[in-house]
């Protein structure tokens, strides 16, 4: 599925929110998940099977389930009627205080903390309205008030990682190393300073989940699970 699909599909998710705004609201909130990943571990590519698992298991609703990893940025800029060119300042971890700062003083761009508050409403907004699944950016902890949403983490060993790395991406073994490790410090940084927390700790999440021993519709099969009992319950 390329980009510019999945834009078109949180477009369409917007659109449907819109129409539901005109129902009565439901007893109960329909589902969401948040998904936190070590780099290597799979991520996306389990979050979109997810996705098109759950779409295929509930064809008839209103809402359809959509996933936002990079397309989030996109609509929080569009939410906030920011330009677009904010983006490169948004990644899971951020641009140094001292970057953020002078750049706001030269009328460039609003504050970290301003991007991040932003970022924050947006993501609120999506798990109060369900079936999102939310990946990075702290959803867990962002979310975690919420009896809607499951909260899931996908890790795996090192050598695992690089070898999906190299496979999926065509890196060396060095080249995936090196980035498995910055992508990792930044997640950790981000959830250190935006929510003085560990983002290792298991505790944080209703689900952790080795991906180096399941396939990934075995994964989306263990998450599927989780949110039908977390909803019963």
């Amino acid at each position: 599925m390329n980009e510019t699909t999945s834009f078109n599909e949180c477009c369409s998710y917007v659109t449907a929110l819109m129409q539901a705004k005109a129902r009565p609201e439901e007893a109960q909130p329909a589902p969401a998940i948040t998904i936190a990943r070590q780099a290597g571990a799979r991520g996306r590519t389990i979050g979109k099977k997810l996705q098109c698992a759950l779409r295929d298991g509930s064809p008839q609703d209103p809402i359809p389930w959509t996933f936002f990893d990079e397309d989030l940025v996109e609509k929080v800029l569009k939410d906030h009627d920011l330009p677009t060119s904010l983006a490169k300042f948004m990644p899971d971890d951020s641009v140094s205080e001292i970057d953020s700062t002078i750049n706001e003083i030269l009328g460039r761009h609003p504050s970290l903390w301003t991007l991040f508050e932003q970022t924050v409403e947006s993501m609120v907004h999506l798990c109060h309205m369900g079936h999102c699944i939310l990946v990075g950016r702290g959803g867990n902890k962002v979310a975690e008030g919420l009896s809607n949403v499951t909260h899931v983490r996908f890790v795996g060993t090192l050598p695992q990682r690089i070898k999906q790395m190299v496979n999926a991406h065509g890196m060396s073994s060095k080249e995936a190393k090196q980035y498995i490790k910055q992508e990792d410090h930044a997640r950790q940084r981000y959830m250190k300073n935006h929510f003085h927390c560990d983002v290792e700790d298991p505790l944080h999440y209703d689900l952790v989940i080795n991906t180096d021993h399941y396939s990934d519709e075995a994964v989306v099969q263990v998450v599927l699970s989780a949110v039908a009992a977390k909803q019963a319950g």
